[in-house]
């Protein structure tokens, strides 16, 4: 009889098994609105505007709208026309004489089935400046209590009248300094040993911006003042505060307007995605169908001007932080190692001419091969 039961339980827990299927969430709204997207900021230089649909929940990727004719106009009668330089971006250099503080804009789209679209006109308000920007150390918990995480989050602070706007919005943008995870100092195309500076290629930057939304408001505090503003967090998981690290901070000013949008946005992507990393089917902004009010719009159009601050700091902290590594091997003989030219090598002889070599992939070497440049930035 136990045999049995054993026998029973085993096929119940197969049937159960095999009765699993993965979850689709039915998604009642369109997935096929369009979305217009575009800033105006007190920087002279290229402007964009870009239109494109609305892409399923599932897959987000970008999906442009072509053929489009896209103009900016602003509360004077000013219009400026941006032509289409790739598909769904439309984009024009604009200088000072057409941006100023307090005047508003907005954008108008007409599509190639003749739809016309246009988004509120916009003010561009004064910003206050970054008073500072730090840091604090923090440690994280980890699913293995034996284990922390440790690392850098970052904040900022501002202090402004109340002539400035009182709502903010920040784009972030990270810096880190690298080396490879071992020194080369020959290089084999299948001939002759080629010497190679190991200098040349064991140190590399590489800049990329932080896709997080960052959004907060001073509208109901007494004073117009951000203090221990949360910015992002850096761990020691990765190597990027191993040598030095630089964080770009630039300030937005928003109308209450913008400022929902963006707010909302960061409610619906938890603070961590990028406008096109979440599906965008409930964040309407305020764009709209001139002869179809009823239509879901998507995307926002705003004003804005800019304020910056940088800081960088270096690895001098009580937490240790990993570099990258690899698994190298050593070889008598170049010929054993293969013909996937080229190969960095290093010679373990003391003259460091000849054999045995230690070797392995091209990343392990050079540093460009994990997306940096050798380029030294300016402001390192």
């Amino acid at each position: 009889m136990q045999v049995n039961r054993f026998y029973i339980a085993m096929a119940l827990a197969l049937m159960c098994g095999s009765c699993i299927e993965p979850f689709e969430p039915e998604i009642r709204e369109s997935q096929d609105a369009i979305v217009i997207y575009g800033v105006i900021t007190d920087r002279p230089g290229i402007h964009q505007v870009t239109v494109s649909r609305s892409s399923p929940y599932n897959d987000p990727s970008f999906m442009p709208v072509t053929g489009c004719v896209v103009r900016v106009e602003d509360d004077l009668g000013n219009l400026v026309v941006y032509p289409e330089t790739g598909p769904g971006l439309y984009e024009t250099y604009l200088d000072d004489s057409f941006l100023a503080v307090n005047r508003s804009f907005a954008v108008f789209v007409e599509t190639m089935e003749g739809d016309e679209y246009q988004s509120s006109y916009d003010s561009l308000l004064a910003c206050p400046r970054i008073d500072t920007i730090y840091f604090e150390m923090k440690s994280q918990g980890t699913s293995n209590p034996d284990v922390i995480n440790y690392g850098l989050q970052f904040f900022s602070e501002l202090t402004g009248s109340e002539s400035f706007s009182r709502n903010f919005r920040w784009k972030l943008e990270e810096t880190w300094e690298y080396n490879s995870a071992a020194r080369a100092n020959l290089i084999w195309y299948g001939g002759p040993l080629i010497p190679v500076l190991a200098d040349s290629i064991n140190t590399c930057y590489i800049t990329e911006p932080i896709t997080g939304l960052y959004s907060s408001s001073t509208k109901n505090l007494s004073e117009n003042r951000l203090k221990r503003n949360t910015l992002n967090y850096v761990s020691n998981e990765s190597p990027r505060l191993k040598l030095k690290y630089s964080l770009l901070v630039t300030q937005h000013s928003l109308t209450d307007e913008a400022y929902g949008y963006w707010d909302r946005m960061k409610a619906q992507s938890g603070g961590e995605g990028g406008l096109y990393e979440t599906q965008p089917a409930s964040t309407v902004g305020n764009v709209f169908n001139v002869n179809d009010p009823e239509e879901k719009v998507l995307g926002c159009f705003y004003a804005t001007q800019l304020m910056e601050k940088r800081l960088t700091v270096t690895s001098d902290f009580e937490f240790g932080i990993p570099g990258y590594t690899c698994d190298l091997d050593t070889t008598n003989s170049l010929q054993e190692v293969g013909s996937l030219y080229p190969y960095y090598l290093r010679s373990l002889d003391p003259l460091g001419v000849g054999p045995p070599y230690m070797y392995g992939p091209n990343y392990c070497f050079d540093c460009r091969l994990k997306g940096g440049t050798t380029e030294k930035p300016d402001y390192w």
